[in-house]
């Protein structure tokens, strides 16, 4: 079935247009696969919609959405530039939090972290996430582009979701790094990308 991808803009029109299926879309996906996250369903759902609406117009998240029939199916959001490089940032820290902290040493590469990718069960199989993971990397490039500097994406994902790691091998990520949550003892394997690893 076709999809359409988008991203979703900065200005508050946009941003308004789509924060509740935005909110209702990451909530369902909390409840449909809460294993693939780091955060939970309880503590999402609490949030005030100021969090969801600052979420959208973060200038360092860009969210890309697939759409279905007029639905939300595939989301994605790419948060940067990040003050240090892959290597540097924890794959189970918090992303949201290091796009807070302005970056005071001069870094070589422009990292961008992939966070919050899901696509629901219905949709697999349809190459919504890899378009997604694509847009991504395309708006990455254009950044890196712009800045004179050389593109890096990471992602980090729990050792036992193959389908997800499959996913992002076959986009073109490697896997760098593997550290234990501190919530379980689950693994979590860091992963990058750069245009030269094409």
């Amino acid at each position: 079935m076709p999809f359409e991808i988008i991203q979703i803009l900065k200005d508050d029109a946009s941003i308004r247009s789509y924060v509740d299926e935005i909110k209702a879309f990451r909530l369902l996906s909390l409840q449909t696969s809460p294993e693939s996250f780091g955060s939970n369903y309880a503590r999402e759902s609490a949030f005030p919609d100021e969090v969801w609406y600052e979420r959208l117009s973060n200038p360092k998240a860009i969210t890309f959405i697939a759409v279905q029939l007029g639905n939300i199916v595939s989301s994605i959001t790419a948060l940067g530039p990040l003050p240090h490089g892959p290597d540097v940032l924890s794959a189970i820290g918090n992303p949201w939090v290091a796009t807070d902290v302005d970056a005071t040493v001069e870094t070589t590469s422009l990292h961008w972290r992939i966070n919050g990718m899901f696509t629901l069960p219905q949709a697999r199989g349809q190459g919504t996430a890899k378009a997604l993971i694509e847009a991504a990397k395309r708006f990455g490039i254009a950044q890196a582009e712009a800045s004179g500097k050389e593109l890096v994406l990471s992602i980090a994902v729990h050792e036992d979701n193959a389908p997800a790691k499959t996913l992002y091998a076959g986009c073109g990520f490697v896997a760098i790094e593997e550290e234990t949550n501190r919530g379980d003892s689950r693994k979590i394997i860091l992963m990058q990308w750069t245009p030269t690893s094409l």
